[in-house]
């Protein structure tokens, strides 16, 4: 009589889930995970962006210089990238948009000193007249800029890159889309909205 053949094992892409081995149990370097904010609004017939200063606190990277309002994932309040923008520009600005869309991932070994980041980037309209800005922790270094001042001057990791990607955005969409709308506090006029297109 032959030997009896020997069962082969399942490979491990048809074992159900719950008997694959866990990935989070590897012991692997992980990014830093960060969601970042170009808030726009448009005030005295100028497209302006929202920027602040950085900490100044020892092992802070680019103390003091401008960037966009964000910060890091939280997981245990964030259950989605939007919850942490939309925390983000509660808790960094204390401004409100009806307008909040995904632009784009940035990341690399080489934007944040404290290692490897990724970034994801979050495209908010705010109407004029904007409210002050209440965050506590921003209130004092917030600031509103041209967007082309914003442009030239030297902005925290890779921020000039995400603003510019930002401005491309906003401009491709304003020939398609009623975007600029949300720049106007309602009701609004045709001239306004006119005028918006134009700015």
């Amino acid at each position: 009589m032959p030997p009896a053949k020997k069962k082969s094992s399942p490979s491990p892409a048809s074992r159900p889930l719950h008997d694959q081995p866990q990935a989070c149990g590897q012991d692997f370097a992980r990014p830093l995970v960060t969601v970042d904010v170009v808030i726009f609004t448009v005030q005295a017939q100028h497209l302006q962006v929202l920027l602040v200063r950085r900490p100044t606190g020892e092992g802070e990277p680019f103390p003091g210089m401008l960037a966009l309002p964000g910060g890091f994932v939280d997981v245990e309040r964030d259950a989605t990238l939007l919850d942490c923008a939309v925390r983000k520009l509660r808790d960094k600005t204390g401004l409100h948009t009806h307008h909040l869309e995904q632009l784009g991932s940035w990341g690399s070994a080489g934007r944040d000193p404290r290692g490897w980041s990724v970034t994801q980037v979050y495209m908010a309209l705010v109407p004029a007249p904007v409210p002050t800005v209440a965050a506590p922790d921003t209130a004092s270094t917030a600031q509103w800029l041209d967007v082309d001042t914003a442009c030239a001057s030297p902005l925290a990791f890779d921020h000039a890159t995400l603003l510019n990607a930002a401005l491309a955005r906003l401009r491709s969409k304003v020939e398609y889309t009623s975007l600029p709308a949300f720049l106007l506090p309602e009701p609004f006029t045709l001239p306004q909205l006119q005028q918006v297109y134009e700015v």
